[in-house]
């Protein structure tokens, strides 16, 4: 591959993966967890254990508070800030493509391994969001990655990188960092029945490595915090394998569909590239060792976590990796023989959809995204472009080559656009942060600040204040955090309707939704402010006796 070549994917990536992130609000719920938990480690200075709302919570070890912690000393508590390291960790994604795509197979493999993630549209949109995700990406397929070449190769020095991968993946993710890699890892030397590789794993000085790394943040917990294993190993991990957070998501096909969508715009050429492994010459053949691992690492991760009872999007986001491999290891293989006119016609589907979709949501009205038009417009280009290919195609257009080159060109077009079209009004719907600025600037700093229902972490995030979340006085003890309950996650501060009634001086930061509900529970004289997102502030209009309609 030229220089040429990686010069501009190299540029295109870090475009792609830092645009308009300055521009992009921070978001409720999972966004402003991190980024509050962030801002409140740099002011307090305790850099050891992470909180929210003053209160100390183990929802995630400590790196991704870390990382974003990092960013908002560099550049600020911004929006640009708190995005900063995951689009770098993007960025380390990507050199984990190409560089593992190239010891694995070829520099050619490496390049269309590096394009085939970046135009991925999980990729994207995980390298531009406040998650632990992307750093989990990284850490967790690097432990595979360095597994498999010290493995295949003479180096056996690489093994050390499995263990240092899969320490820093623990410090991010939790036990899932090393005990998912160790799956896959012994399942992987069961189908090849070579045990014997295993006197090669450096085994004791990994894990003294292994622990040299994890051992001190975890052990410092353990010691300052007495129910940091119970509510960290018991609710954030047992609880959320075994008791389902979000049920109706609980459902068999709930993966199947939600790769073929992460996976967009490439996942039409999985089933070719899956048949061209198991099956030449007409017969069913035994993948060679390579093909083994990068299976067995898509596979391994796709059951897991499909048959856990807490399931959500981003959890098989680390198939992206192998599945990048072996997509460009196909390329590379058929060349001019490379099946397209399926993917194609996948491609167009999904874009009609995606216009159909935003054209019913302008028509009727929905108050879903505040600009349908635009997004039906670039969803109709898209599907204009991908019909042009298939008219070529049709035509005896054979050039392989050009035609990964046109979809890559089409997924970063999207992925380009929909920053500005589709995430940057969709975030701002999302965020309390218009309201969050009103509080900030116009409700005086003694006001007892109250919310009902829908809880808006990025109004405290961003306006520095205090907000009560209000429930009856009967569900007192049911909402009080319990082990191994899903109300450990509830650690912002509330109090009852009876107190808030009490105060004299009262403003309220309420989601739309649930006005009415607040309204007939709080039926005093409000002024309602309303702004360009989901969220109303309502502040007395006699603020002295608070005096009910």
């Amino acid at each position: 591959m030229s220089k040429k070549k990686w010069l501009f994917f190299w540029l295109a990536a870090i475009f792609l993966l830092f645009f308009l992130n300055g521009s992009l609000l921070i978001t409720d719920t999972v966004e402003s967890n991190y980024s509050l938990s962030a801002k409140e480690m740099v002011l307090s200075g305790n850099w050891i254990s992470p909180q929210i709302y003053g209160n100390f919570w183990y929802d995630k070890p400590i790196f991704s508070y870390w990382m974003i912690a990092l960013g908002f000393k560099i550049f600020g508590f911004t929006e640009f800030g708190a995005r900063f390291f995951p689009a770098i960790t993007g960025l380390l994604g990507l050199l984990l493509a190409t560089w593992g795509g190239k010891k694995l197979y070829s520099e050619k493999v490496g390049f269309y391994s590096g394009v085939v993630l970046l135009t991925t549209i999980e990729f994207f949109l995980i390298s531009k969001s406040i998650l632990t995700d992307g750093a989990l990406f990284f850490f967790f397929n690097g432990a595979l990655l360095f597994f498999y070449l010290a493995y295949s190769g003479k180096n056996k020095n690489y093994y050390y990188g499995m263990y240092v991968f899969s320490a820093l993946a623990t410090l991010t993710k939790g036990p899932i960092g090393f005990l998912l890699p160790g799956l896959i890892v012994v399942l992987f030397i069961l189908w090849e029945k070579n045990w014997r590789e295993l006197k090669n794993a450096k085994i004791l000085t990994g894990i003294i490595v292994f622990l040299a790394i994890v051992g001190p943040w975890y052990g410092a917990m353990a010691y300052l915090h007495k129910d940091f294993v119970a509510s960290f190993l018991g609710t954030q991990n047992f609880l959320r394998a075994t008791v389902s957070e979000h049920p109706r998501d609980n459902v068999i096909y709930y993966y199947l569909v939600i790769n073929m969508l992460t996976c967009f715009p490439w996942i039409g050429f999985f089933p070719g590239m899956l048949k061209n492994i198991v099956r030449k010459g007409g017969k069913w053949i035994v993948p060679a060792a390579r093909e083994k691992f990068l299976l067995l690492w898509i596979f391994v991760i796709f059951l897991f976590y499909q048959n856990m009872a807490t399931k959500y999007i981003t959890y098989t986001y680390p198939i992206l990796l192998p599945f990048s491999y072996l997509i460009a290891a196909y390329f590379i293989e058929k060349k001019e023989t490379l099946k397209v006119k399926g993917v194609l016609v996948y491609n167009l589907i999904f874009f009609g959809i995606l216009a159909v979709a935003a054209h019913i949501i302008d028509s009727k009205n929905l108050d879903l995204v505040s600009n349908a038009q635009a997004i039906f417009v670039l969803a109709l280009v898209c599907f204009l472009l991908y019909l042009v290919f298939w008219l070529l195609l049709w035509r005896g257009t054979r050039h392989w080559q050009r035609i990964v080159l046109l979809i890559a060109m089409t997924g970063f077009l999207f992925n380009t656009a929909a920053t500005q079209i589709i995430c940057k009004p969709l975030l701002q719907l999302r965020s309390a942060y218009y309201a969050a600025m009103y509080l900030k600037d116009n409700v005086p700093s003694d006001t007892y600040i109250v919310s009902e229902g829908r809880y808006p972490t990025s109004a405290v995030f961003y306006s520095g204040r205090k907000i009560i979340k209000l429930i009856d006085a009967r569900e007192v003890e049911d909402y009080i955090p319990k082990a191994y309950s899903w109300s450990v996650k509830d650690v912002m501060p509330f109090s009852t309707y009876e107190q808030a009634k009490k105060e004299k001086n009262i403003a309220a930061i309420i989601y739309k939704g649930d006005l009415g509900k607040f309204m007939k529970k709080m039926p005093y004289d409000w002024e309602i402010h309303k702004f360009q997102d989901h969220w109303v502030v309502l502040t007395l209009k006699n603020r002295c006796t608070g005096t009910k309609i």
